[in-house]
């Protein structure tokens, strides 16, 4: 039995990390492996177990980095895997450990944030794009690829469409959803995606704005006062504040809001991934990206918007700024042509979890841990 240490948010976090994180850790379970989540988000203080899995706190800088090392002091794990971001870990710690990042990239080129730590800590790398994996493969490493994964039983079409939308209370309504963290200011462009609405709803006065994300978060937008500003306050209809927060909202909750939109719009900067576009897509819901990153791969039957190079000073390399009067065009579109499309959940299947675990994800943790 091998040992696998799981650097990662906690698996009951309702974050996209978290998701992953609950998945895949049941996965190598039962593959028979013995695996230990090693927490930087959502436990301190003590450590605990989930499924029969020890999950231990994360403490120090770097992201936890100092907790990860001494974890894998005390384990002596055969692989160590980090889900989430690099360049925020401290690779004097990774190196001394048998490190495969599976790790996000959103930037042309591959960010050299994260090149940096590569070099410094000699790990491999698992890309979760196959535009993550031509950057890491142009940045001359040698990528493994295994995508994200999502339930669709749970994610999956209504079975009674105008119900769930009756019931939600926004039957009669054209229903535009985003589904965005806002802890960083300008990646999700949430902004510019509640303008482009504003121009919209100008023409559809029964259009409204469904926001699944905090509306006052620090690092991110202050959400009201955007709405203030453009004059749609009456027109948003935002999640629950107090169980978003406090990590109550179940993914069932989630697969029901994603059943009453008519169109999710994911109009970001970039994506390394991007969860919610395939989780719509495997309710039947179209959606609206950004001609960028990840999104270019996971949009093929819905619409694509273009912008303007945006230079990400923290990665050192080019984000896309999504453009504003496309967004608006787009919801326009959406507005005019909307049906239903057999195609959207189709393509989403091949991101099932359980496909994903048998065509990438077992296979690239089985090599990993052969012997060098």
């Amino acid at each position: 039995m091998s040992k696998v240490v799981w650097h990662s948010c906690s698996p009951w976090a309702p974050s996209g990390y978290g998701q992953q994180t609950a998945i895949w850790i049941r996965k190598l379970k039962e593959m028979g492996h013995e695996v230990i989540v090693s927490s930087y988000w959502g436990l301190s203080g003590s450590p605990t177990q989930w499924e029969g899995i020890t999950v231990l706190p994360g403490y120090g800088s770097n992201y936890c980095s100092t907790s990860l090392g001494g974890h894998c002091q005390v384990i002596k794990p055969d692989l160590v895997v980090t889900l989430g971001d690099i360049w925020v870990l401290d690779p004097g710690i990774l190196r001394q450990y048998p490190v495969a990042h599976w790790l996000p990239s959103d930037c042309r080129p591959m960010s050299l944030a994260d090149r940096s730590c590569i070099n410094q800590s000699g790990a491999r790398l698992i890309a979760m794009s196959r535009f993550g994996y031509d950057r890491f493969r142009t940045a001359g490493y040698k990528p493994y690829y295994i995508p994200h994964g999502i339930d669709t039983e749970i994610f999956r079409p209504a079975e009674d469409r105008d119900k769930v939308r009756d019931a939600l209370g926004v039957t009669g309504n054209f229903v535009i959803g985003i589904n965005a963290a806002n802890n960083d200011a300008i990646r999700k462009a949430l902004p510019e995606q509640m303008l482009a609405f504003a121009k919209f709803n100008a023409d559809h006065p029964d259009s409204l704005l469904a926001l699944h994300t905090g509306v006052h978060q620090e690092g991110g937008q202050d959400i009201e006062s955007v709405a203030e500003n453009l004059g749609i306050t009456d027109k948003i209809r935002v999640v629950d504040q107090y169980r978003y927060h406090s990590g109550l909202v179940t993914p069932e909750d989630l697969a029901e809001w994603y059943q009453m939109l008519d169109v999710l719009s994911a109009c970001t900067y970039g994506e390394g991934f991007g969860i919610p576009i395939v989780e719509a897509q495997a309710s039947g819901v179209p959606v609206i990206t950004t001609n960028a990153s990840a999104m270019t791969e996971l949009n093929p039957y819905g619409t694509a918007v273009d912008g303007e190079p945006f230079w990400n000073g923290v990665h050192k390399g080019w984000w896309i700024s999504p453009g504003i009067s496309q967004i608006a065009e787009a919801f326009e579109k959406a507005y005019r042509e909307w049906q239903e499309d057999p195609r959207l959940r189709e393509f989403a299947l091949q991101y099932d979890k359980e496909t994903v675990a048998r065509e990438y994800f077992g296979p690239v943790i089985s090599e990993l841990l052969e012997p060098a």
